[in-house]
């Protein structure tokens, strides 16, 4: 039986412009009234992860920077610096297209930032030099902290509510999700998924951008 549910947010609950889905709004609402708790991890940051858990009636805490900051029960947690992400930001921005998000003036724990498709195997070959990870999104590249990522988050949540594996479903589109879908829970993608994510799911809906969300519940039998 699923007890809890953590879900990505863009791509996962969102459209291709970022615009929450109504029906999954609908059904994250209806999932919390059947009893079951749900939490969000992404990639964005903090400040926009506790508008989200406020507006959406998100019951469980809430992660921002894939994993590396947590919302929960009126407190923020950081589980990582942002000081070494930063500093390779600085220096691969000297050597590449490497361009930051204004967002991370509220980055705590990583960082964000665009670049060329042309420069994405030197920038990767620069990380691994610093021990660093880098991934995208589909909507910016994120740089973290070794074992800062989604299943780090998803650990936390199980710990924090005593649960075993087979209690938690994922729900996730792109590759930052891919950590937490490498653990043994239930797992369950969008249409519009990548590859990957689709090859490591249970179940692939034929919906996509948010609407998938209430055809998961059904699948797993949170709704009836």
């Amino acid at each position: 039986m699923i007890k809890f549910m953590i879900l990505d947010v863009d791509g996962t609950i969102t459209d291709q412009n970022r615009i929450i889905s109504p029906d999954a709004m609908k059904n994250i609402k209806n999932g919390i009234e059947k009893g079951l708790n749900i939490s969000l991890i992404s990639g964005n940051v903090i400040p926009v992860m506790f508008g989200l858990k406020t507006f959406l009636g998100i019951n469980g805490p809430v992660f921002g920077e894939n994993g590396g900051i947590m919302y929960y029960n009126g407190k923020i947690e950081k589980f990582f610096s942002k000081e070494k992400p930063f500093k390779f930001l600085e220096y691969i921005s000297t050597i590449s297209s490497a361009t930051a998000y204004f967002t991370n003036q509220w980055r705590e724990t990583s960082a964000a930032f665009s670049m060329d498709p042309g420069d994405v195997e030197k920038v990767s070959t620069e990380a691994k030099k610093w021990n660093l990870n880098i991934v995208d999104s589909k909507f910016t590249w994120h740089i973290m902290n070794q074992g800062e990522n989604k299943a780090y988050a998803v650990n936390i949540i199980k710990n924090l509510y005593g649960l075993n594996w087979d209690e938690i479903l994922v729900a996730g589109d792109s590759d930052n999700d891919n950590p937490m879908f490498n653990l043994p829970v239930k797992k369950a993608c969008p249409a519009n998924a990548t590859n990957t994510i689709k090859s490591l799911s249970d179940y692939i809906s034929p919906e996509s951008y948010g609407n998938e969300i209430g055809d998961i519940m059904l699948k797993f039998k949170i709704l009836p």
